[in-house]
């Protein structure tokens, strides 16, 4: 399963469009979990991490199908021109690169980040992530 990318500047036209907030716009359906990993140009940690990123969505692709769903939001930085960085802060109130969320659908209270984290783990992440499906399933299934 290949990771989706999203140009944050994109994403924010898109958002701001449909009144809907950043988390409700992204993580739309019930019963998927849905993987963000903000990154931005010229982050060491964020080059470190986007093999590893890589391997795990195909690993939990073939386990779990589509009900994973990996999102890349990248952002735009040039020395000196800082706004966008800037925005994504307040946006996904971050302040590191990368920052992992794993968000999904509730029923009540519209889309939720379950699991926040900076450039972790993948094992942590994928412990997460498969604890979230559990969730996800759950909720989908009206057992919560």
């Amino acid at each position: 399963m290949p990771i989706k990318t999203i140009q944050f500047t994109e994403l924010e036209r898109e958002f701001l469009k449909t009144g809907k907030s950043v988390l409700d716009h992204l993580a739309a359906d019930f019963g998927k979990v849905y993987v963000l990993a903000v990154t931005r140009d010229g982050c060491p940690a964020c080059e470190k991490q986007k093999s590893k990123i890589s391997e795990l969505a195909t690993a939990l692709a073939k386990k779990h199908g589509n009900k994973v769903v990996f999102i890349r939001v990248h952002i735009r930085y040039l020395k000196g021109s800082e706004a966008e960085s800037l925005r994504s802060k307040d946006v996904f109130r971050h302040y590191f690169y990368p920052t992992n969320l794993i968000l999904f659908r509730t029923r009540d209270r519209g889309a939720i980040e379950y699991y926040r984290n900076v450039s972790p783990d993948m094992d942590e992440l994928g412990k997460n992530i498969e604890t979230a499906v559990e969730i996800a399933t759950m909720i989908e299934k009206g057992m919560t």
